[in-house]
């Protein structure tokens, strides 16, 4: 297995898991958004992990695997 690059200023998917961090936070206060906050703090703290495991170890997760076995070569079959 090929070590994934580590390239620090690229826009990762922590970006992403950190934002829904940051939007699950706004929302727990309020009763009605509570569920909704779980799961997105849930998401968000996934995929902020899986980032930082996949570039501290540099191998591949798998929300990488799932990208690239299913999501990229539907986004392909589509664009064709």
């Amino acid at each position: 297995m090929k070590p994934n690059p580590f390239k620090p200023r690229a826009p990762h998917h922590l970006y992403i898991g950190l934002f829904l961090l940051f939007l699950a936070w706004t929302m727990w206060p309020y009763d009605y958004y509570h569920p909704l906050a779980e799961i997105t703090a849930a998401t968000g703290a996934y995929i902020t992990v899986d980032d930082i495991v996949e570039h501290t170890v540099t191998a591949k997760t798998p929300l990488r695997v799932l990208f690239e076995k299913v999501i990229f070569p539907l986004i392909n079959k589509l664009r064709r």
